[in-house]
C-alpha cells in the first residue's frame, strides 16, 4: 500500500509558477542638470556692437518616466524606457548698450528673466541584467543608448527702457524664443521593486544621462549643451 500510495502523493503535488518575462513600469520624480548654462553673444546696436551674457536657470525638473522590459534568457534581457523632464526657472542676463548719439559710452543692464523653460525628452534602450536576489525582491541594473531631444527657451535680445538724454538705460526684459535640438548619447542605472504579489509592486529607479547637442540660436550662434543628469523616480511595477 505504501508503494502504491507515493506516486499518488507526488501527482497532487502543485508544479512551480512560470517566472514572468515581461515588466511594465511607469514612474514619476526628478531629474538634476547635467551642468550650468550659460552663454556670451554680440548684436549690432547703435552702430556699435552690443554684448550680452546670459546664465540659464540650473534646477531640477519634474520627470516621468515609462519603461518596459523582455527576459531573454536567465537574468538577462532588453528593454526600452521613454522619459520627459520639464522645468523652467529665472535666466541672468548682463548687457552692455551703445549710446545712440555718443561712441564708446555704453550703458550696463543688468536683469533676470523669469518662465525660461526648458525640457528634454529622452528615448533609452536598455541592454538588462537581473541581480539574483529573493521572491519579493528584484533588482535589475540597465546600460545602453539614448536619444536625448532637448528644448530650451533661449534669450535672442534685451529690451532697453531709455529716455532722454539716453545716459543711462534699465533693463526692461528680454526677447526669447522655444527652440530644440536633439542628439545621441547614453545611460546607465538600477531599477529596484519589491513585489507585494507575484505581478505588482512598487518601485523606483536611479539612472545617469549624458549627451552633448549643439543648438541653433541664429546663423553663426550656437549653444554647446550637455544634456541629461541623474534622474530618480518611484512608481508601479507591473510583471506578467
Amino acid at each position: 500500500m505504501l508503494v502504491l500510495a507515493a506516486p499518488a502523493a507526488a501527482q497532487t503535488r502543485p508544479r512551480p509558477l512560470k517566472p514572468t518575462r515581461v515588466t511594465v513600469g511607469v514612474s514619476g520624480g526628478a531629474q538634476a542638470a547635467a551642468s550650468n548654462l550659460s552663454e556670451h553673444f554680440s548684436l549690432d546696436k547703435n552702430l556699435e556692437t552690443q554684448t550680452v551674457e546670459v546664465t540659464y536657470p540650473k534646477k531640477p525638473g519634474v520627470l516621468v518616466d515609462v519603461g518596459a522590459g523582455y527576459r531573454l534568457w536567465k537574468n538577462l534581457g532588453v528593454g526600452v524606457a521613454v522619459s520627459r523632464t520639464s522645468d523652467n526657472g529665472s535666466a541672468q542676463v548682463d548687457a552692455r548698450v551703445p549710446h545712440p548719439f555718443q561712441f564708446n559710452q555704453p550703458r550696463t543692464l543688468t536683469g533676470t528673466e523669469s518662465g525660461v523653460a526648458h525640457a528634454e525628452t529622452g528615448v533609452h534602450v536598455e541592454a538588462q541584467y537581473l541581480v539574483p536576489s529573493s521572491t519579493h525582491l528584484h533588482v535589475v541594473l540597465s546600460a545602453g543608448p539614448s536619444w536625448l531631444t532637448v528644448e530650451q527657451e533661449a534669450v535672442t535680445d534685451v529690451i532697453v527702457t531709455e529716455s532722454y538724454p539716453y545716459d543711462t538705460a534699465s533693463f526692461g526684459g528680454a526677447v526669447t524664443k522655444l527652440l530644440n535640438t536633439s542628439g545621441p548619447g547614453f545611460h546607465a542605472g538600477a531599477d529596484l521593486a519589491w513585489m507585494f504579489s507575484r505581478s505588482a509592486g512598487l518601485g523606483g529607479f536611479v539612472r545617469y544621462t549624458h549627451a552633448n547637442v549643439d543648438l541653433d540660436v541664429a546663423p553663426g550662434r550656437t549653444i554647446g549643451i550637455k544634456a541629461g543628469g541623474v534622474q530618480g523616480g518611484i512608481g508601479i511595477r507591473v510583471k506578467f
